[in-house]
């Protein structure tokens, strides 16, 4: 997060985790995607911050954070976000994950539902265990090397790509690692994320980009989810903040609503 924030250093079970305050308002926590920071939501915060008390957090391994436990589940993950929330006293909050981030704000919810008010859970991959297992060769190809050229990320993207973005994505994916970044993508795949979402008592809000690898995966949330809502925005692909960080943001204000159809 740039501009008007706070930083600090939390000690938790997974070692040091570097958290971030902007803004004021309702709270709402940020979770970045795997190889990325907080500084993912970089684009949506000039929507966010008049509206919001933002907690962002680099996941354990990942930007500031210290290198965690490679081995870290998602159930792992989710009690250090709770263990960082209750020390910073946050009060029930609007989760907002983007893939891996979306599992980590599920699980969460599903065993301590008292912490949140809402979950909005962007580009959620809900598949089983066996179809990751079949992308798995795709997934190290992914991850197994931290650098990306231009076009690589261009792909990924569908706003158009600029220097200063390619080197912050650059940059946070050489501080994770290949070794941190296949763990994320270990600890998804090992994950029962139909378990997870079954739990679930809070508002749920699920967000797909239409260009993204999970809009397929809108269904299958829904039907797991019975009192869920959920939207595609256009013009996005799996960073739905970038791609469309006005959209993105309007989706945060409906979740924090708790709003019923979108």
């Amino acid at each position: 997060m740039s501009g008007d924030r706070t930083k600090s250093i939390e000690s938790t079970s997974a070692g040091s985790v570097t958290v971030y305050r902007a803004g004021s308002g309702d709270p709402v926590v940020l979770l970045h995607g795997n190889g990325h920071s907080v500084h993912e939501f970089e684009r949506s915060l000039p929507f966010l911050t008049p509206r919001f008390a933002l907690i962002g957090w680099d996941m354990p391994g990942h930007g500031a954070s210290n290198e965690a436990d490679a081995a870290l589940s998602i159930d792992e993950r989710a009690s250090v976000l709770g263990e960082i929330l209750e020390r910073q006293a946050i009060g029930p909050a609007v989760l907002v994950g983007n893939s891996i981030g979306a599992f980590v704000a599920a699980a969460l919810a599903a065993r301590a539902p008292e912490r949140v008010k809402a979950l909005l859970l962007v580009e959620m991959q809900v598949r089983p265990r066996a179809w990751w297992d079949a992308a798995w060769p795709l997934v190290d190809r992914m991850f197994g090397t931290p650098r990306q050229d231009f076009d690589t990320v261009q792909a990924r993207l569908c706003s158009p790509l600029d220097a200063d973005l390619l080197a912050r994505w650059n940059s946070d994916r050489t501080r994770a690692g290949a070794g941190a970044m296949i763990a994320a993508m270990e600890a998804i795949r090992a994950h029962d994320v139909m378990a997870t979402l079954a739990a679930l008592t809070v508002p749920t809000h699920f967000l797909f980009g239409e260009k993204g690898p999970a809009a397929e995966c809108a269904p299958a949330a829904r039907d797991r989810v019975a009192h869920a809502t959920s939207e595609i925005v256009p013009g996005a692909g799996h960073f739905v903040s970038i791609d469309q960080p006005a959209a993105f943001a309007a989706a945060v204000e409906r979740a924090a609503q708790a709003q019923g159809d979108y």
